[in-house]
């Protein structure tokens, strides 16, 4: 069982973050927070509240990661995220 990690009250496996860094090594930390946040399926508002992003900001993130991730259209980022192994 790998370690757990605490964001915002959340937890989130460490093997996810190391799954990501290998596979996408140009992510950065605020990339990675992004991730878990995405993943545990956080609505656009409350990432926005919880990042001090407008709601625009938060729209605009999700849409460079989809980029840095090369995520084909049709495939949800969220639903990516989550299945990742």
């Amino acid at each position: 069982n790998g370690a757990i990690i605490e964001i915002e009250g959340k937890l989130i496996h460490e093997k996810f973050f190391r799954n990501l860094r290998e596979r996408y090594p140009s992510l950065t930390a605020t990339d990675l927070r992004f991730c878990a946040l995405l993943r545990l399926n956080l609505s656009t508002k409350d990432i926005a509240q919880m990042t001090n992003l407008t709601i625009r900001g938060v729209e605009a993130a999700r849409y460079r990661l989809r980029k840095k991730l090369d995520i084909p259209d049709g495939t949800g980022l969220v639903d990516f995220l989550i299945d990742l192994k």
